[in-house]
């Protein structure tokens, strides 16, 4: 990259920033939130300011002390980094402004302090996943990740202890996975770098270990993000978590383990058919199986969390297409830059979702779906975030989810994968009949079971703020429609789709 003398820095800031600030609101201060307010502000705009860099110079790449690969490690910032470093800036910006304004929103009393080491904790390995450039660093940042993402949840009180527990046992076992596969690397390259390793794996007689990397990472990494079948520990885990939690989890931290499986996918192992066949019967079952589960959900969150089940399993789609495309000697340029368009559309409405479900939560007393009968009104800013959401969500015209399934159904075309455009057209229609769930109780007055309800419980005015945020986020992802193609296109800068192969 040739540009700023300075921007190399950029790259580790935004690691180190989240992380020393993380450190710093672990003693109790009346002024931790505004210490954790300001940090997350810095931290998004050198998230924003790495990503400027790449748009403008190309991929940032940096070793650490002076010492390159193979003796010393490389943190690199390329599109795909800018892309999810965006999205954490969002998401995180926002959420962040919400648990500063509004503190019960942030878990029981007695815990609500540990909710901004937590998640600062958390950013800084998020950060540190998408500019990791080494195999070892990967694991340590998804285990950062994993480790703070489960103390958040536990945040939610006793009722959220058993569901965080569940989603320890599952990020140990994910990350367990993981380390195997970077043993077997290190065991056969000497190196852990990724682009170095992945050279050394390109030997033709390589291929059956190749596969065993292959599937372990992804079976690590479909475990951390829920993927179907093995999506069982979500619901609990972002239902039950604080109403400012729910967001990080759906909208970034599943995001973390599945840009991990794209690296090791595109920069070390390459398309490998039989792996990419199974993760796309499992992502076909995640759209639909999880889909019809969101309709007889009674819970909002819970709602809300098998819906994210649902919506993972597009992003995996991205396997068995670039498998596709490289039978067919093509680049799967097309595939990534679709299911990254669609993670950060995902990112977006779902974060904004969570936080209206946790507003309406507050508000009425409950969870259940079928108590926003009628209460539309009381909430009408969050009653029509919910709606753009769930427009977007269910990839309806004119939103960045749209805009993202077009582009996976024409990259779907463009291989002949026509089984992938049957599941995206059915995963469509099963979406926009969960989604129109929670709006018919909210604008028609009448719930499931066809009992009127009418609001009887006193409840405390949620600030002006708080319920503008999930507005604000739902907005963007009807602006962020008119960028769908430059971002498609950032995501694709400095990679090699399809694997080094």
């Amino acid at each position: 990259m040739i540009g700023p003398a300075w921007a190399p820095a950029l790259v580790p800031a935004a690691v180190l920033l989240p992380l020393a600030a993380a450190v710093l609101v672990v003693v109790p201060s009346p002024a931790r939130r505004v210490v954790g307010l300001v940090a997350a502000i810095l931290t998004a705009a050198a998230g924003i300011a790495v990503a400027a860099l790449v748009i403008s110079h190309g991929p940032l790449v940096v070793s650490l002390g002076g010492h390159h690969p193979p003796l010393g490690i490389s943190l690199r910032a390329d599109g795909l980094s800018a892309v999810f470093l965006l999205l954490s800036a969002v998401v995180g910006g926002v959420v962040s402004v919400h648990a500063a304004v509004h503190p019960p929103s942030t878990g029981v009393a007695g815990s609500r302090d540990w909710f901004w080491p937590a998640w600062l904790l958390a950013w800084s390995g998020l950060a540190a996943v998408f500019v990791s450039g080494d195999l070892f660093n990967l694991y340590v940042a998804l285990e950062i990740v994993g480790l703070a993402a489960v103390l958040l949840v536990a945040l939610g009180g006793p009722d959220a202890w058993r569901a965080a527990f569940r989603y320890l046992i599952v990020a140990v076992a994910g990350s367990l996975l993981f380390l195997l596969a970077l043993t077997l690397v290190y065991s056969a390259t000497g190196t852990l770098d990724l682009a170095l390793a992945g050279s050394r794996l390109a030997e033709p007689d390589a291929g059956p270990l190749r596969t065993a990397v292959l599937a372990l990472t992804m079976a690590g990494m479909a475990l951390k993000s829920a993927l179907f079948p093995l999506h069982g520990w979500l619901p609990g885990a972002h239902g039950d978590a604080p109403a400012a939690v729910s967001p990080i989890l759906s909208g970034l931290v599943v995001k973390a383990s599945f840009v991990v499986a794209i690296r090791v996918w595109s920069d070390v192992t390459g398309p490998v058919p039989g792996v990419a066949a199974v993760i796309g019967v499992a992502a076909t079952g995640s759209i639909l199986w999880a889909g019809l589960v969101a309709l007889r959900a009674t819970g909002f969150k819970q709602f809300v969390a098998y819906s994210t089940v649902s919506q993972v399993g597009y992003l995996f789609l991205f396997f068995p297409l670039s498998a596709a495309a490289a039978r067919e000697g093509m680049p799967a340029t097309a595939a990534l830059g679709a299911v990254v368009t669609l993670a950060v559309a995902h990112g977006l409405a779902k974060s904004a979702l969570f936080l209206a479900a946790g507003m309406f939560k507050e508000h009425v007393g409950n969870g259940r779906i079928d108590s926003l009968a009628g209460r539309g009104a009381e909430l009408p800013v969050v009653t029509m975030a919910i709606g753009i959401c769930a427009v977007g969500l269910a990839g309806l015209p004119v939103t960045l989810g749209f805009a993202g399934k077009w582009q996976l159904l024409s990259a779907a075309v463009g291989v002949q994968a026509w089984w992938v455009v049957a599941v995206v057209a059915a995963g469509t229609l099963v979406a926009a009949g969960y989604l129109l769930r929670p709006l018919q109780s909210l604008l028609t007055g009448a719930s499931e079971d066809g009992i009127d309800s009418a609001p009887d419980r006193p409840h405390s005015p949620l600030p002006r703020v708080v319920t503008v945020l999930p507005l604000l986020l739902a907005l963007v992802t009807v602006g962020a429609t008119f960028a769908a193609v430059p971002l498609a296109e950032l995501a694709i800068v400095g990679q090699t789709p399809g694997g080094p192969r």
